[in-house]
Formats: C-alpha cells, sequence, structure tokens
C-alpha cells in the first residue's frame, strides 16, 4: 500500500506545484488528486477484472 500512496502523493504534488505557479492551487491540486487516485485505485481494480473476464471466456 505504501506504493501507492506514494504514487497518489507525487501526483498530488505535481499537481500542487503547477497549480502555484499558475496561480490556481486549489484547481490543479485536486485536479491531481482526482487522476492519481483514478490511476492508482481504478485502473489496476479495472484492468485485474478484464483479464479475469477474458480468461473466463477462453
Amino acid at each position: 500500500m505504501s506504493k501507492k500512496s506514494l504514487f497518489l502523493g507525487g501526483i498530488t504534488l505535481i499537481g500542487l506545484i503547477i497549480g502555484i505557479v499558475t496561480r490556481h492551487c486549489a484547481v490543479w491540486t485536486l485536479g491531481a488528486l482526482a487522476v492519481g487516485y483514478v490511476f492508482t485505485f481504478w485502473l489496476p481494480r479495472a484492468w485485474s477484472a478484464w483479464q479475469h473476464r477474458q480468461q473466463r471466456k477462453e
């Protein structure tokens, strides 16, 4: 779980830095947090479910 937390925190930190530069801190930070959450938790679960369905078809 620590790798997922580090990845999510890193993406959020990148969003914060971009937000500070563009002066839209909240928008970029929350946007990066949302994108990081999708990449960290939803896509791996969806990928494993898709692979499981493909194996059941064979």
